[in-house]
C-alpha cells in the first residue's frame, strides 16, 4: 500500500550516553511525528518528556547503573528488556540508531537492536562513532566487532571515526570541542538521510529513493561538501570527496548511489550533469545512481551536495586483538 511521506512512521532511537546526547542534540531539527527513543542502562536522567521517551533497560543487569565499559553486560541488558524494547519499536517504516561504541552500553545493545529489527519490515540506519585513539585499542576492538555484527544486520551503517575527525581540527582545539565535532557530523550525517525524505524537491526523492539505496546495503559513506561561485559545483563535489571519514573505503565498490544538490533558481542543467558525473565517474555504470535537487525560493550563491555512497567495501582492516580479551 502506497502511504505519502508525511505518513511514513520514522523513529529515532539513541542508546547509550553519545545516543542520549545526540538525541536532545537534533529534537529539535525534526518534525513532531518523528518518535524518539533513548535506551540506556544507566538510569540517571531518563525521566520521559513530551517528546522523548526515556528508558532504563537491564535493571536486573546493571542495578540501573552503566554497563562499565564491558559489551557484553550491554548486550545482556537488552536481551532482559527485549520484549519491552520490541514493543516500542514495532511498526515502524524507518528507525535510525545513533550511539557511541567502544563501551558498554551502545557497543552490546546495539547489535541487539539492528538483529531484532533485520526481522521487521522496517527500514534500519545505524550511525555510530567510534573511539578517539587516546581512549585505547580495546575500546577501538569493541567498537570494530560491533561494526561487524551491525553491517551485517543493520540495512546501512554509517560510521564516524572520532580519530579520522582529529585530522580536520586544529591541534589546539579542546576536549569538548572535539566531542562537539563528533556530535555535529553523526548530527549531519542523521539529518542529511531524514531530510531527503522530509523535504520536498524540484526533482524529489522520496522514501522509495531512500530504500532503493540503502536497503541491506550494509557499510554506508556519506560526503558533504559546499561551494560558492563560478566553480562551485567542482569545489563542492571535492569538498564531499576530499573528507576523512571516506578514506578508508573503496567508493569504486558502492552498490548504490544518491545525491541530493540543494540551491537557488540559478542552478543550471550542466551543472547536475557535472555534480553526478563527478560523483560517480569511478562507479560502476549498472548500479543505481539517483539524483535529486532541491531548489530555494531565497536567493544565494552557494550550492550545497549531499551524497550517500552505500554498501561499499573497506579497503583494509588490520586491527588485531588486544591482550586480554577473549
Amino acid at each position: 500500500m502506497f502511504l505519502p511521506e508525511h505518513l511514513h512512521r520514522i523513529a529515532v532511537v539513541g542508546v547509550g550516553c553519545c545516543g542520549h546526547n545526540t538525541i536532545n542534540y537534533i529534537k529539535k531539527e525534526l518534525d513532531d511525528n518523528v518518535d524518539l527513543f533513548v535506551f540506556d542502562t544507566d538510569s540517571r536522567g531518563l525521566e520521559s518528556d513530551e517528546r522523548v521517551t526515556r528508558m532504563a533497560i537491564g535493571q536486573e543487569i546493571t542495578d540501573g547503573r552503566s554497563a562499565g565499559a564491558i559489551p557484553s553486560v550491554g548486550e545482556k541488558a537488552a536481551h532482559a528488556s527485549f520484549d519491552e524494547i520490541k514493543q516500542h519499536l514495532t511498526g515502524y517504516d524507518m528507525i535510525f540508531i545513533a550511539g557511541g561504541l567502544g563501551g558498554g552500553t551502545a557497543t552490546g545493545v546495539i547489535p541487539v537492536l539492528t538483529q531484532m529489527l533485520s526481522e521487521e519490515e522496517c527500514l534500519c540506519v545505524t550511525i555510530v562513532t567510534t573511539p578517539f585513539g587516546f581512549e585505547g585499542k580495546k575500546k577501538q576492538f569493541f567498537a570494530q566487532e560491533a561494526i561487524t555484527k551491525i553491517n551485517t544486520t543493520s540495512d546501512s551503517c554509517v560510521t564516524v571515526s572520532n580519530q579520522k575527525l582529529l585530522h580536520t581540527m586544529a591541534k589546539s582545539s579542546t576536549l569538548i570541542e572535539a566531542f562537539e565535532s563528533s556530535n555535529q557530523v553523526l548530527k549531519r550525517s542523521l539529518l542529511g538521510i531524514y531530510s531527503l525524505i522530509s523535504t520536498t524537491g524540484y526533482i524529489n526523492l522520496d522514501f522509495a529513493d531512500v530504500r532503493t539505496v540503502i536497503s541491506g546495503a550494509g557499510a554506508t559513506v556519506i560526503g558533504y561538501g559546499q561551494g560558492v561561485g563560478e566553480y562551485r559545483i567542482k569545489q563542492a563535489v571535492e569538498t564531499a570527496l576530499i573528507n576523512p571519514l571516506l578514506e578508508d573505503y573503496d567508493l569504486e565498490k558502492a552498490k548504490a548511489v544518491l545525491i541530493n544538490i540543494t540551491a537557488d533558481h540559478s542552478l543550471r542543467l550542466d551543472e547536475i550533469h557535472l555534480a553526478g558525473k563527478l560523483l560517480t565517474e569511478q562507479i560502476e555504470s549498472e548500479i543505481p545512481i539517483i539524483i535529486g535537487t532541491v531548489i530555494s525560493d531565497v536567493p544565494q550563491d552557494d550550492i550545497k551536495i549531499y551524497a550517500i555512497f552505500s554498501g561499499v567495501e573497506k579497503k583494509v582492516s588490520n586491527l588485531l586483538k588486544p591482550k586480554g580479551i577473549e
